[in-house]
């Protein structure tokens, strides 16, 4: 194989290999400190929060305390006994009934029904555009086998790829000393 084409494939194989496993690390980072600060993430599947959080948004959700949601915030609760979710903007609060008047932000009329308190999931933290799907994708019941098999493939593969480099470099390395150590043998009978 041509050296140069060799050389590229090397760097491109470790880059690859570097990056799948940082994108790994990484994630499984983000998702560990986020249920240790007791917060969820959630995806927005309807336009209703446009422009702040649009389709496929994930927003990341803390918990908190019912009392102290304040007039606009952004709160994810349940809907129904479904379980359905919903993250709306608390447009009123009323504290006898202890109940939220919330509404999307794109919409022209606030929700139907009251939120109870006690059907509040947290208060939205933050979004990040575009993650909501992969997060659907990655975290839906039926894809877990596949998400998971795909994580230990591309580790083990970015793991041999690393042991292939590191032998091939031992190679190389013993190949270059026997080359020298024969070019001084030869440079001693000579003299």
């Amino acid at each position: 194989m041509n050296p140069k084409i060799k050389n590229a494939l090397k760097i491109t194989g470790d880059f690859l290999s570097t990056f799948i496993t940082a994108i790994v690390v990484i994630i499984a980072i983000l998702f560990v400190v986020i249920k240790l600060l007791g917060w969820n993430m959630f995806s927005v599947d309807s336009p209703s929060m446009s422009p702040q959080y649009p389709v496929d948004t994930l927003v990341v959700v803390q918990k908190i305390e019912p009392e102290k949601i304040q007039v606009g915030d952004v709160i994810t609760y349940v809907l129904n006994e479904d379980g359905i979710l919903v993250t709306h903007r608390v447009v009123d609060i009323n504290h006898t009934d202890k109940t939220f008047i919330t509404k999307g932000d794109a919409n022209n009329t606030e929700d139907a029904a009251p939120v109870l308190w006690g059907n509040t999931v947290g208060k939205v933290a933050f979004g990040i555009p575009w993650l909501g799907k992969p997060m659907r994708f990655l975290t839906a019941d039926e894809n877990r086998p596949f998400v998971i098999g795909a994580i230990a493939i591309l580790f083990i593969l970015s793991l041999v790829w690393d042991i292939v480099a590191r032998k091939n470099t031992k190679k190389k390395i013993d190949s270059e000393k026997d080359n020298s150590v024969l070019s001084s043998d030869h440079n001693v009978s000579e003299s």
